[in-house]
């Protein structure tokens, strides 16, 4: 049920670094794609992520859409993670712009500033990558 709701996602990211921007631009294409995905979908987006679907992350039994996302955000973001590995930091980076979406989502963070925390996030992941 969830594989063409995860696929479409996935698809979009991929879309968004298919020109391949390297450094912030594709720190930021990865948020945009992500954000907007996020607005324009939002039942399926809390579908896939806040509701208990029994659906596990980073396990071999994640949906292989799901692991084409993650894979996604690992090749366009690895060359930045510096000495982390590439995919903790990916995960990291993953988590730290789903709660930026959901606490804005759910109104626990101001809409107003959504745009600013997010340049905040971009700024803060891209900067590993020295061409901030």
């Amino acid at each position: 049920m969830l594989g063409p709701l995860v696929a479409e996602l996935a698809a979009t990211m991929r879309e968004a670094v298919a020109n391949g921007p390297r450094g912030r631009a594709a720190v930021a294409a990865l948020t945009d794609a992500y954000v907007d995905f996020a607005e324009r979908n939002p039942a399926l987006y809390e579908a896939m992520f806040l509701l208990d679907t029994g659906l596990p992350f980073a396990d071999e039994a994640t949906l292989a859409p799901l692991r084409e996302a993650f894979e996604t955000l690992v090749d366009t973001l690895g060359d930045i993670a510096g000495p982390a590995d590439p995919a903790l930091f990916v995960e990291i980076f993953w988590s730290a712009l789903h709660g930026l979406v959901n606490l804005t989502r759910s109104g626990r963070l101001p809409r107003q500033e959504a745009s600013r925390r997010l340049g905040v996030l971009v700024d803060g992941f891209a900067e590993r990558g020295g061409d901030g």
